[in-house]
């Protein structure tokens, strides 16, 4: 399954890049063209981050509803512990496929 970084930890090590290659020092124009190159492409990719949006979800709340008050009928055999694997496979899929189709 895939594993998520989160937000502001991906922000922090692409400014750690930027500030390390801020130091850097050219020797001609065209290193000093790759440098300011890269630190524009820094600011976009942060400014990229920015926009995304991050919502807060409580998983666990969400299946108890689901399982304890709109489960129909046919779910009363199905383990709780079933439905929270189910739940949380096609929630993390649901995040995963946001994120590839806002890029």
């Amino acid at each position: 399954m895939e594993q998520y970084i989160s937000k502001s930890a991906l922000a922090l090590e692409i400014e750690n890049l930027e500030n390390t290659y801020k130091k850097c020092q050219t020797r001609n124009s065209y290193e000093e063209g790759l440098k300011n190159g890269r630190l524009i492409g820094y600011k976009d990719v942060l400014h990229k981050i920015n926009t995304f949006e991050e919502k807060e979800i409580d998983l666990e709340k969400e299946i108890d509803r689901y399982y304890n008050i709109e489960a129909p009928k046919e779910f009363e055999d199905v383990l709780y512990e079933d439905i929270e694997k189910f739940a949380k496979h096609f929630f993390e899929l649901g995040i995963l496929k946001q994120t590839m189709k806002d890029d």
